[in-house]
């Protein structure tokens, strides 16, 4: 069990444990296993990241330039107290501003497995909230589960329809690799070939860019053992970011490539289980093996527990990536490169160590008003939509904005609130 610390004390890791999560194994009832044993799918409400995005990724003309348009964040329109009010008070509109994407992501495993009818009804909820944004994984070991030859995107067509039907933007967050994809030798299983994942990349950037996606991100929570089995490694992940970059850029010139979302893990344990690196780690390996031009921005999941984000504690998920984190990116050259918050979120098991429900909703108003008036922050993704079950021990089914029964939480109102003022601001 990957501990989940609280009161924003990060150890080796920032919330529950990551088999539940993109791309990792789900050991609830129903799971069906797809490609490597670590990497199982999951019944239709596995955990996968329902995320509020809450920045726009506002660069001048070609998206993938990093150069943001000067702008002007609003100081104080978006305040917690007027996020969570009922009728937060409006900004200025003809001020130039810089709001973020406002969106929500959830994994293929929370959709797939869904009936036409549910999934229909799920959509119609998200278009009542007010979404643009859509977070979902890509699975490349359900994808080309029968071979390096065969591609069966079924899945994904299924819910890039429905989000484009809402007109939402789908963000794919890509990974898991397929039993083909490894080979095994003295030291142990390690992936057989990164171009391997270059022509999965390049098919599905042919396959997707003409219905409107052009931002990637490039694996979930690397620097996990669960995501990126059988154990993390920032050189074997730097390979498969260039080769995922490179072929993305050749099919779409003006794509977005987004470092997978890094777990705010503050210490390298290889033999903890799991085994992690610690994000400034991963890191800083990552530009030592040349890869610090395949990406656009820094994914990262600034988790805090039950702490409210807090950028000035250095114990905080959110302090980690405002101090120690951009410090890195500067010194490599990258200071205006952006962070997507790609995942945020808190349970409400309170009697598990979890948040009670009006805490959930003042942490989401919280990252909201610190997205809003922080220029590198360019989206923030609220972990999740919907609960995945009831169990008060497992803090991985309470992250939702709505219950396992479907009815809402207070972050429910409250995130509705802030997409609708997003959308005035803009």
């Amino acid at each position: 069990m990957f501990n989940f610390p609280f009161r924003g004390k990060l150890t080796t890791g920032c919330r529950p444990a990551p088999g539940n999560r993109l791309f990792g194994t789900n050991h609830r009832a129903g799971s069906r296993p797809c490609g490597d044993p670590m990497h199982a799918t999951t019944s239709p409400h596995s955990g996968r990241p329902s995320a509020l995005s809450l920045a726009r990724y506002a660069c001048s003309n070609p998206m993938r330039a990093l150069g943001r348009k000067a702008y002007r964040r609003l100081p104080t329109a978006l305040t917690l107290a007027a996020l969570l009010s009922g009728t937060p008070a409006l900004p200025d509109q003809d001020a130039e501003t810089g709001a973020p994407i406002a969106g929500l992501a959830v994994g293929l495993d929370a959709l797939r497995w869904q009936s036409h009818t549910s999934l229909v009804a799920e959509f119609m909820d998200y278009h009542q909230l007010g979404l643009r944004w859509l977070r979902t994984d890509l699975n490349w070991a359900s994808v080309q589960s029968a071979g390096p030859d065969s591609y069966d995107w079924r899945d994904m067509d299924r819910i890039v329809a429905m989000a484009r039907m809402h007109d939402m933007k789908v963000l794919p967050a890509v990974g898991s690799l397929p039993d083909w994809a490894w080979t095994t030798d003295a030291d142990g299983r390690k992936i057989r070939d990164a171009r391997a994942f270059g022509r999965f990349m390049q098919a599905a950037a042919e396959r997707y860019a003409p219905q409107n996606i052009h931002v990637w991100e490039i694996w979930n929570e690397p620097n996990l053992q669960g995501p990126f089995p059988p154990h993390p490694d920032a050189s074997a992940y730097a390979a498969l970011l260039k080769e995922a970059a490179a072929a993305i850029r050749d099919t779409d010139p003006g794509a977005i490539v987004l470092l997978g979302g890094l777990a705010a893990v503050m210490v390298t344990d290889l033999d903890g289980d799991p085994a992690a690196i610690s994000a400034l780690d991963f890191l800083e390996t990552i530009y030592a093996e040349g890869a610090g031009s395949s990406f656009d921005a820094v994914g990262f999941h600034p988790y805090t527990g039950t702490a409210l984000p807090d950028p000035s504690d250095p114990q905080n998920g959110w302090g980690l990536m405002s101090g120690p984190l951009r410090d890195i990116m500067a010194a490599n050259g990258d200071g205006s490169k952006p962070i997507w918050v790609t995942e945020y979120g808190a349970p409400t098991n309170i009697g598990g160590g979890g948040t009670s429900h009006d805490d959930q909703a003042r942490m989401l108003g919280s990252a909201a008003d610190l997205a809003q008036r922080t220029p590198w922050i360019d989206a923030l993704f609220w972990y999740s939509y919907r609960d995945l079950g009831d169990d008060p021990q497992n803090r991985e089914d309470w992250f939702g904005l709505i219950d396992a029964q479907g009815h809402p939480k207070p972050a429910r109102a409250a995130f509705e609130r802030i997409l609708l003022q997003l959308q005035k601001v803009r």
